[in-house]
Formats: structure tokens, C-alpha cells, sequence
């Protein structure tokens, strides 16, 4: 695996090294995506509220390309004509337009009064506009908006007709162009940095926060941006255990080091996992279910083709892990990209997006978690994928065999 850093930033026509930034051709295609939706729901525009970091700015950062912890952006989506973003500050504003290639028209102030006053300048002021993150938002079924801003946007415009609409924006994520998905390679290798920056310091004795500290540098190195997630969970607990933090937990001889890793980049995010045994023993029993997790992401990769359903993969998932002695539990697919990407599910007697159909574009994570019926032992491999119209690749080049530090 190469762990060597590489360059986050890009260099403009002029020389001056400036933050990654979507060319106007990715623009134009994911602006054409969100105004077929739109007009099929007979929309005249799109709101998209600033958020707290991370996922919640997902609809807004997908317009607009602004985020992270230093704020998100308003974006004034117009079925046509020039979109507007609104951030909260005049610094904030020059940083974003020394460094992006779009929006052009990024402005700075109230929210609550920049919004409506945009709208009455488009002449939308009594039409019909729809309002992403106003409800049943992955995680936030009340929304993300704030209710003062809320309140005094729909005051300066009485006539205009809101409509919730998430799911313009749901849709419009869930098939990748190629600049996202090579994000979401860069993303990948990161991680798989980390692993074999695990696979060096991970050893019985020694606490999953020292552990946590070498891969966060190394996702850090990578991405020049936090990481989206970092939980480990050794001596067999979840590898969601620690919630993102560095836990002074020892790890065991014979215990399993399981982890959800995410690094970040141009606010874009991807899971890898990979769970290997720290120590020798239980090595044999380790090996078995990890084998097995291997061979049934190997066979899932290959089962997944443009028409068939989210719904379906699932149930192979199950029947593979069966099959082979094993139970398969867990979010088996999780989300790549800007936020929480639908589809996002695991086996469940009901998950939404089963009848979602698979489409040429479509990029996510699947990890398979699988615990054995004859010894308890249970093992995770995960890492995304993307689908072209002949099928499924690997995003992640790694060699997926049993790992025992011991």
C-alpha cells in the first residue's frame, strides 16, 4: 500500500496553488440534474440553508460547493438563471471567491434578509420554491433550518408557496460524476493509508487512542482537513464503539480491531474498514470470519450491475453470509459523498430505498459485517465502490487477506 501523502490543494492558471475546486463542466451537470427534478416537480426554485458542519451542509455544499467548519452558505437555486450563494460574513465571502471557480455571485450578510431580497429579484416572489432541510432530512426529521431565520423569510415573502423538498437534492447526490468519484478515489486511498499505518502500531498492550492519533495524522496529511470519521473499537467491540473519539482503552491479546474510517476532502467523505486481530490469540477463529467477510464483498462487488435494486443486494448479502456459516447484520451499505448519500441501509425487515434501482454513477460503501454461527467470532471489510454500465470496480487497491499483528 502506498502510504506516501498526496497534494490536496490545485494550482489555477495563473500558478497561485488555491483549495480543489469542481470544473464548470461538473457544475453544469449536477445544475441540469437538480433543474430536471425541479421542473418535474414543478418547482421555480430550490432553497439550501446553511448548516452545522459536516452532513447537514450536504444540499447547500452540492450548489454551491462551500462548507466545512468555518460555515456553510444560503444558496438561492433558480430553475434558471445565475444561482446565489449567501454566507455570513465578508471574510468568508473573499476566501471562497479567491478559491472556487463557482458560484460567481457569492455575497455576505443576514441570511434571513439576503434570501427573500434574492427571490424578489428573480421575480419568484409568489411562485413556487422548494426548501431543502426543511424536514425529514436523513438523521433530522424537524430540519436544520433555524426557526427565527425560518420565520422571518417566510414573513418578507407571503405569497410564495414552500415546498419541502430534501429529496431533489437526495436524488441529484446519488449518482456521481467522474470529478466526484476520482474525490471519493483520493478519499479511499487515504484511508487506506491509515490501515497500514494500523496494521504498524496496532498491537496488544497498546490504547486505541494512540493508535487513533497515527491514523488521524496520516487522514489529515492526506486530505489537509479533519477527518469525517475515525471510531475504532478493539478486543471485539463495534467498530463504531469509540464514536469518532481516542479511547484509553487497551487492546487484547486475541482481540479484533474493527473501525469506520472517513477521511474528508472538498467536504466529500468515504468508508473503509478492515478488521484485523491484535495478538495471536483466537487467530484461527479470527481467520475464518474474516475470510469470509472478504469473499462476500469480493461476491457482492460482483453482483451489483445498473437495474438491479438496493432491495436485492441486500438479500444476497444475507444469503451469501448464510451460506457460508455466518450471520449478516449491520448497515451494509453506507454513504459516499457530501453527506448522508442515499442509499444508506443495512438488512432490516424494513429499509427504505429497497425498490431504489442501481444506476451507472451510483458510488457508496459496502461493508459487510458477518458473525459466525459456530464460534461468535465476527469480522468487517469494507471500501467503496462505483458502478459503471458493466458493473461494479473497487475503489480501494489493497490486498484483502487476514491480518494478525502477532
Amino acid at each position: 500500500m502506498d502510504t506516501r501523502p498526496i497534494d490536496s490543494f490545485q494550482t489555477d492558471s495563473s500558478g497561485r496553488r488555491v483549495l480543489p475546486s469542481f470544473s464548470l463542466a461538473e457544475r453544469d451537470r449536477r445544475y441540469a440534474q437538480v433543474r430536471k427534478l425541479m421542473t418535474e416537480r414543478n418547482l421555480d426554485c430550490l432553497l439550501a440553508p446553511a448548516a452545522d458542519v459536516g452532513e447537514p451542509q450536504a444540499n447547500s455544499r452540492y450548489l454551491c460547493q462551500i462548507g466545512g467548519v468555518q460555515g456553510g452558505a444560503w444558496v438561492v437555486f433558480p430553475a434558471s438563471g445565475e444561482v446565489t450563494a449567501i454566507v455570513s460574513s465578508e471574510r468568508e465571502m473573499r476566501m471562497w471567491v479567491a478559491n472556487l471557480m463557482w458560484p460567481k455571485d457569492i455575497r455576505w450578510g443576514n441570511f434571513s434578509q439576503l434570501v427573500p431580497d434574492r427571490i424578489k429579484e428573480l421575480g419568484l416572489a409568489r411562485s413556487r420554491i422548494g426548501v431543502t432541510g426543511m424536514a425529514d432530512q436523513y438523521r433530522y426529521p424537524e430540519g436544520v433550518i433555524l426557526y427565527e431565520t425560518w420565520r422571518r423569510i417566510a414573513a418578507a415573502l407571503p405569497e410564495a408557496a414552500f415546498i419541502a423538498a430534501s429529496e431533489v437534492l437526495e436524488f441529484s447526490r446519488a449518482a456521481k460524476g467522474q470529478e466526484e468519484i476520482a474525490v471519493i478515489q483520493r478519499i479511499t486511498d487515504a484511508n487506506e493509508a491509515a490501515i497500514a499505518r494500523m496494521m504498524e502500531v496496532a498491537r496488544p498492550g497498546v490504547e486505541e487512542a494512540a493508535v487513533w492519533v497515527e491514523m488521524a495524522k496520516v487522514l489529515i496529511s492526506h486530505t489537509a482537513d479533519y477527518p469525517a470519521r475515525l471510531s475504532l473499537g478493539s478486543n471485539g467491540r463495534p467498530a463504531n464503539a469509540s464514536n469518532t473519539m481516542a479511547l484509553p482503552i487497551r487492546m487484547e491479546d486475541g482481540g479484533i480491531l474493527s473501525q469506520e474510517i472517513d477521511a474528508r476532502l472538498q467536504g466529500y467523505r468515504a468508508q473503509c474498514n478492515y478488521s484485523i486481530l491484535t495478538g495471536t490469540k483466537n487467530a484461527d477463529q479470527y481467520r475464518t470470519a474474516m475470510n469470509v467477510a472478504i469473499e462476500v464483498f469480493l461476491s457482492l462487488v460482483d453482483w451489483v450491475k445498473p437495474g438491479k435494486t438496493i432491495g436485492g443486494l441486500l438479500d444476497e448479502f444475507v444469503r451469501l453470509a448464510d451460506v457460508r456459516g455466518g450471520n449478516g447484520t449491520g448497515v451494509l451499505i453506507h454513504t459516499n459523498g457530501l453527506g448522508s448519500d442515499r442509499p444508506r441501509v443495512g438488512p432490516a425487515p424494513s429499509v427504505k430505498d429497497r425498490d431504489m434501482i442501481i444506476q451507472s454513477g451510483f458510488t457508496f460503501t459496502i461493508k459487510p459485517h458477518v458473525e459466525m454461527r459456530s464460534t461468535g467470532a465476527d469480522a468487517q471489510v469494507g471500501e467503496p465502490i462505483t458502478v459503471t454500465e458493466s458493473g461494479a470496480r473497487r475503489l480501494g487497491h489493497r490486498e484483502l487477506v487476514p491480518f494478525v499483528t502477532g
